[in-house]
């Protein structure tokens, strides 16, 4: 009885964290429409800050705390609303939601850049050593007042929500924002006044876990999303079923710990001892299940700017093209140690690609693209271990699967809940499944004594997977550059197979749910299907990269499919156009090219930060940057084949001085910098010169209506609809945004 109360304390005092943490995030989602997947991150800047000012500065806790909770938490709100949150207004949820885990990304790489991550960080609680005794238990005074702080805390923000003018106004916006915009009450003011709460809730709950735990950015963002459970339990509307959430969370952990964590002597207790740190996520995971189906909603006034092109075959025969070329040209000016950095290039791009179908054409979000690599990896390993081609085969099928597993009971629910689901899987893979120690996998016919198959497994081979390169018609590509190249092959043959599936029925389904649900299930097709399909499809393609992944680093580590990793994947994707297959060459070449590490050998935190950058721009571009900045740069090059080839031949000229070793691999860079920055400029200055000729004494006659209104006004024919698409993105009869 002692013990089960000594545990009972101990949960609620977890709980209370994790209540304050969910009340916040319920908060700004409900009155802002907003899920904000870096709210732990914003507590990890205020434990950050508290461990500063108290540790090394040695301030009293109570000034301290004042200036975290008083002072950087509205701050910080602030700044988000205003710099990030404000321009995702007319953005889908997929997007919003890509906002705020690049924002995530972002800051866990700020905190690692100001504070060494490599050093030990602890915080002394406020009433270090005093405690007074309650049912037979010691209970620490600090965490008395973490529970008390954290009861506090609830009412205000339930009488703030429901007895405040400011909590009307917040859940009128949501409710109907043009009628109390009509009754005077300001949007922006509004909104800024949720993620003031919602961020000083998020430090304040940085600042109570701070002295029960070592400090790391990352593992503190992700033990604050441990708390996403206890808002999907409310629902992410009700306070008090997000408190009830937080117990059942809490209590829940700390049982599990007292009871199983230190049980060795339980049957199976080696394989149960990882499951106490995902408890989190199994609760999440079951309260998912219990959510109704998602409603079907019409279309909201304001139109979406989100756009997709269906790829054509040519353009995806050059890009393929492109990619095998000019990998093999490459790859024999690199360094060895170069080269094989680069060889996980390909790997990443196919898994960056596994997101196209899913994210950009389905409209569907999962962020665990690592989770269904290392599932294509340990397939390939474990079925192919003397890394026969097959390998590859298998890791697709396998991955395919336990995608459409995963998906199929999560297919029902919203996009935000689906990717919560997937947040769930990939964390409980990160924390207990590829941590399993060695075991015996048999199975037998139900009844009988028939074993089918009997075998010892050991998931990551005690810590390290053991992976080989594949031979392929008696070539042998265990060397970096012969890897490298086969693997710009198998990319090429991903491209291919995801551009047939797009123009296919079964594409044209995913975009058709994508624009309209509502009206995909009216002509009577099913959703989860579809749903399912384009999960197994994205995981598919998923396993084959982590398969490719893997044979580059030969002895991947479970640390090498970690859950973050997979958000730089996804963000950068986003940022590029999730509905563009050419999206996942510059993921590919952005996160495994050395560049920036030969560049800034000393700042690991370069990558990142400029992942982060990008991605909190996406409310000024939600299309991605190859569709809306890169392409329309390009097109009158693409007219030109003349200049085209000229440019193609100069550059072609100093590769081959640069491969007689006449000149240096950074000059040839270079020259690959200028031929991407000057081609564009002379395009669109022979683009000028056609359209005047020299000497016309016309002068120049600005027009007075909009490229749009043109577009509806004059007769076009099928030569300038194209030029009015691929210059201003307009489709007329549509218009721009469509």
């Amino acid at each position: 009885m002692r013990e089960f109360v000594g545990f009972t304390i101990t949960g609620l005092v977890t709980a209370s964290i994790y209540a304050v943490v969910a009340s916040g995030l319920t908060l700004t989602y409900a009155t802002t429409g907003i899920f904000n997947w870096a709210h732990g991150a914003l507590a990890a800047i205020g434990a950050f800050v508290y461990w500063q000012c108290t540790t090394l500065w040695g301030w009293p806790a109570p000034l301290a705390m004042i200036l975290c909770v008083g002072i950087i938490g509205p701050v910080l709100g602030v700044t988000v609303e205003s710099g990030i949150m404000r321009r995702l207004d007319g953005t889908n949820e997929i997007t919003r939601m890509a906002v705020t885990l690049a924002l995530l990304v972002g800051i866990i790489a700020g905190i690692n850049w100001i504070w060494d991550p490599q050093m030990t960080k602890v915080v002394l609680p406020v009433f270090n050593g005093k405690a007074i005794e309650i049912l037979g238990q010691r209970l620490p005074v600090y965490d008395l007042l973490v529970m008390a702080v954290a009861l506090l805390v609830g009412i205000v923000m339930r009488w703030v929500l429901y007895r405040s003018r400011a909590g009307v106004q917040m859940r009128g916006i949501v409710d109907d924002r043009s009628l109390i915009i009509l009754n005077g009450v300001s949007p922006v003011r509004t909104a800024q006044t949720s993620w003031v709460i919602g961020s000083t809730t998020a430090v304040l709950a940085g600042v109570l876990i701070a002295p029960k735990t070592s400090l790391s950015a990352g593992s503190l963002a992700l033990l604050i999303m441990n708390a996403f459970a206890a808002s999907v339990v409310g629902r992410l509307r009700s306070l008090p079923l997000t408190i009830l959430g937080a117990a059942i969370l809490g209590l829940s952990t700390a049982y599990a710990q007292g009871y199983v964590g230190s049980r060795t002597d339980l049957p199976g207790g080696q394989y149960l001892i990882g499951l106490v740190n995902v408890v989190p996520v199994v609760v999440l995971f079951i309260a998912l299940q219990f959510l109704p189906q998602e409603r079907l909603r019409a279309a909201k006034s304001q139109q979406a700017r989100e756009l997709s092109n269906r790829p054509t075959w040519n353009g995806s025969l050059w890009l393929v093209v492109a990619a095998v070329v000019v990998t093999a040209a490459i790859a024999p000016l690199l360094a060895p140690g170069d080269l094989h950095n680069m060889t996980k290039l390909w790997g990443i791009a196919v898994i960056a690609l596994s997101l196209v179908p899913l994210l950009g054409w389905a409209g569907r979000l999962a962020v665990c693209p690592f989770a269904f690599a290392a599932v294509g990896a340990l397939i390939s390993a474990h079925l192919a271990p003397d890394g026969q081609i097959w390998g590859l085969v298998l890791a697709g099928v396998g991955a395919a699967a336990v995608g459409a597993i995963l998906s199929f009971p999560g297919a029902r629910l919203s996009p935000l809940y689906l990717a919560l689901a997937t947040a769930a899987f990939a964390v409980a893979l990160d924390n207990w499944i590829f941590r399993l120690p060695p075991f015996h996998l048999v199975i037998r016919i139900p009844f009988t004594e028939v074993t089918l198959y009997r075998h010892q497994l050991d998931i990551f081979q005690g810590g390290s997977l053991a992976m080989r390169r594949p031979k392929v018609f008696g070539f042998d590509l265990s060397g970096d550059q012969a890897f490298l190249i086969f693997a710009s092959i198998v990319f090429g043959a991903s491209v291919l197979a995801l551009t047939a599936l797009r123009r296919s029925d079964l594409g044209l389904r995913m975009i058709a749910l994508k624009d309209s649900p509502i009206g995909y299930a009216t002509v009577g097709l099913n959703r989860q299907v579809t749903t399912v399909a384009a999960f197994a499809i994205s995981a598919g393609v998923a396993g084959v990269g982590g398969a490719l992944y893997g044979a580059a680093m030969q002895r991947p580590s479970p640390d090498a499919f970690n859950f973050f990793s997979g958000l730089s994947i996804l963000v950068i994707v986003v940022v590029l156009g999730a509905s563009t297959l050419g999206s996942s060459v510059g993921a590919g070449a952005f996160l495994a090219a050395p560049v920036l590490v030969n560049v800034f050998p000393s700042l690991a935190q370069v990558t990142p930060t400029l992942t982060a950058a990008a991605g909190v721009s996406l409310g000024n571009n939600p299309n991605g940057s190859i569709r809306s900045d890169i392409a329309p740069q390009w097109s009158g090059v693409g007219q030109r084949p003349l200049l085209l080839g000229g440019g193609l031949a100069v550059l072609a000229g100093v590769y081959l001085a640069t491969l007689g070793d006449l000149i240096s691999n950074w000059f040839f860079a270079g020259a690959c910098v200028a031929f991407v920055i000057v081609m564009p400029i002379l395009g669109r200055r022979a683009t000028r010169a056609l359209a005047s000729p020299a000497g016309s004494a016309v002068p120049e006659r600005r027009l007075s209506a909009s490229p749009e209104q043109l577009a509806q006004s004059l007769p076009l024919g099928a030569d300038d609809l194209s030029y009015l698409d691929d210059t201003f993105g307009i489709t007329p009869g549509v218009g721009r945004g469509s």
